[in-house]
């Protein structure tokens, strides 16, 4: 064996290891606890909003900087190799993703809305209540008062919550572990065929690089660049956060003025963002002008319609879908079909050779390299979305309508996943959702009371997509795939612990809390806002039942249209500078094309003027920006935790 396989197979043999998964587990268990109180008690920075995971970074920061350097100075053989890094990052890299805006924070409040807020006003209780399945939510007066207000003796009664939180345990892990599989089988088109840039990935790889140099501190922390990188966003935060403690200290808002379009009816807003310009100055060139472009051009549209009277609000979809006009929601919904089935399509030899390998064991296909085989992975899918399928259905949605709910929820995931993967879009939520897609798709009419009731249920995992472990696991397998990490079978049981200990740390502290001071105290925004909308829109589709909205079908079918234009444009012009990925998000991308703008006018000159030379040399700031942002929250937080300050959020520098 060569000097360079011997390195290699001992890097292996220190990869998937015990302590590794011990390692991740225990930050998953403390992410998922700390990052819900604060989100619930601190109220500081959001570290687990947004797909870009700024909870998982800094976790990681201190466990390279703060754990793993200090401990090779005094006990080499308790630090972490870099295989085991990468393995103990994965698993916090989901975590992240189950906390914060994820599913253990949507539940409970969709859980517990319909009863507490039931009024002689509303008349939810005849209007709402007897469509609802009791077996999937909490039930008893006393109980949910009680979760609300705050309990006379602070106890959780466990009794009335075991029962519940054990059915939507088992819709979790077959979601979860869907996305898993799924993933797991377009690994290798997206890494490998594709090799799309994977923007968020860079700054865990590059913390994990290794120079050869006997150091014990990574080279990227022995580079300059990075720290004065780290230093733009870590003290414009700093001062912001200063100002809530001192208020002489001035504030700094990356915020500019938006620019008016059509006497006002439109606006093309403008912000910097740190992090957004350092994911940015990873993406090709032609991806991030297409961001720009479809933002600027969906921007016009949403003008030109407005100052003639074109469009109006539809009224079948819900408060989550009332970003912009329908139109142009609906051609988001279009253009995301294509984008989802078209990448399908160009990959389509991989996976007709992924079903060769699951389906008749062809031993010409090596699957060797993923975390599970291709037969585990399809058979794995296969079941999730039966288990959710039945799961659906028992909640009263049709089942034909379970086959749109859950085709619409994985468009828009693998959406998400896709866009993140490929453009590093850190803020990014879809223009609609699956109860949307399906209300306007076939009327309220058709969908029935029961399957309304089903659908407003479905707003615990379906809707609020700002963060998503489907994206955070792509992201988790690109790294698991660069740095050649060993026994990585063990990772899909460690995926199957992250998700049951995360949730349970994560669902068990908002419980404790809420009992202990009311979820009402807690947050508004998920215990006033998150548990009406559900049932506002159950009661619009039940008491105003609507038929399909053809207009809105016409329109994805426009999306759609455009999209194939554009893809096949893409694919078929060397000279094409619009890449299609930034036409489905376009109109909800907002403020955050303008730092995409940035780094892409940064990179254009730098790779102009200095070559990949400079960019390479380059590359520690744009990733220090992105350390920097991560830290200054979740250094803030820790300091707000022990000075009792409470909402000290870091807006206009940090994404909140």
């Amino acid at each position: 064996m060569s000097e360079r396989g011997h390195r290699i197979g001992q890097l292996q043999e220190r990869g998937c290891t015990w302590k590794a998964l011990a390692t991740g587990l225990f930050w998953a268990i403390f992410l998922g606890l700390a990052s819900t109180y604060n989100d619930m008690i601190i109220k500081g920075s959001g570290l687990a909003t947004w797909n870009w995971t700024p909870g998982a970074i800094c976790i990681f920061f201190v466990l390279i900087a703060l754990v793993n350097v200090p401990l090779r100075f005094i006990r080499p053989s308790l630090a972490l190799q870099r295989g085991e890094l990468a393995v103990a990052y994965f698993i916090i890299l989901l975590a992240n993703t189950l906390t914060g805006r994820g599913f253990s924070s949507q539940m409970l409040p969709v859980l517990t809305g319909a009863q507490y807020y039931a009024t002689p006003e509303n008349n939810w209780d005849a209007v709402i209540h007897p469509y609802l399945p009791s077996w999937p939510l909490p039930q008893g007066h006393d109980v949910l008062w009680h979760f609300y207000e705050g309990s006379p003796v602070g106890q959780v009664p466990w009794n009335a919550w075991i029962v519940p939180l054990a059915y939507w345990g088992v819709f979790a892990l077959a979601l979860f572990l869907t996305m898993a599989c799924l993933m797991v089988i377009l690994r290798k088109q997206w890494v490998e065929y594709e090799r799309l840039p994977y923007p968020m990935v860079q700054l865990p790889l590059a913390m994990l690089e290794e120079d050869g140099k006997r150091s014990t501190i990574p080279p990227l922390f022995r580079n300059w660049l990075l720290w004065l990188g780290f230093a733009l966003p870590f003290v414009m935060g700093s001062i912001n956060a200063l100002h809530n403690y001192y208020p002489f200290v001035p504030t700094i808002d990356s915020g500019l003025a938006s620019i008016p379009l059509f006497h006002g009816m439109a606006g093309i807003r403008l912000r910097i963002n740190a992090s957004m310009i350092g994911f940015s100055y990873f993406v090709p060139l032609n991806i991030a002008a297409g961001l720009c472009f479809f933002y600027l051009l969906t921007t016009v549209q949403r003008g030109v319609w407005a100052i003639v009277g074109w469009g109006g609000k539809e009224d079948a979809m819900g408060v989550y879908s009332q970003y912009t006009d329908p139109a142009i929601i609906h051609q988001s919904m279009g253009g995301m079909i294509v984008l989802v089935l078209g990448t399908l399509w160009i990959g389509r030899r991989h996976l007709q050779a992924v079903g060769r390998k699951a389906f008749l064991n062809d031993q010409s296909v090596d699957d060797s390299d993923e975390i599970i085989s291709y037969r585990t992975a399809v058979l794995g899918s296969i079941v999730g979305f039966l288990v959710m399928g039945v799961w659906l259905t028992s909640t009263g949605i049709s089942p034909p309508l379970v086959a749109m709910l859950l085709f619409g929820s994985f468009i828009i995931f693998i959406t998400i996943s896709r866009t993140v993967a490929q453009g590093g879009v850190a803020s990014m939520f879809p223009a609609t959702n699956a109860p949307d897609f399906v209300v306007s798709g076939v009327g309220s009419s058709l969908v029935g009371v029961k399957g309304m009731a089903g659908l407003a249920l479905c707003y615990a995992w379906s809707v609020d997509t700002l963060i998503l472990m489907m994206s955070a696991c792509a992201n988790g397998l690109k790294l698991i795939t660069e740095v050649k990490v060993a026994r990585q079978r063990r990772l899909f049981g460690a995926i199957i612990a992250v998700i049951i200990v995360t949730l349970a740390a994560s669902i068990g502290m908002v419980l404790y809390l809420s009992y202990a001071h009311g979820a009402i105290n807690l947050s508004r925004f998920y215990f006033n806002n998150v548990s009406q909308y559900p049932y506002w829109f159950m009661r619009e589709g039940i008491e105003n039942p609507v038929g399909p909205s053809w207009v809105g079908w016409l329109h994805t079918g426009v999306g759609a249209l455009i999209m194939t234009g554009l893809m096949a444009a893409q694919h078929r012009f060397m000279w094409w500078p619009f890449h299609p990925l930034g036409y489905p998000i376009s109109c909800v991308f907002g403020s955050m094309w303008f730092s995409v703008f940035i780094a892409w006018m940064l990179k254009s000159v730098i790779m102009k003027y200095g070559g990949p030379h400079l960019f390479r040399r380059l590359r520690p700031l744009f990733l220090g920006l992105i350390l920097g942002e991560a830290s200054v929250g979740g250094f803030w937080i820790v300091v707000d935790y022990f000075t009792d300050m409470v909402g000290n959020t870091l807006r206009g520098v940090f994404f909140g």
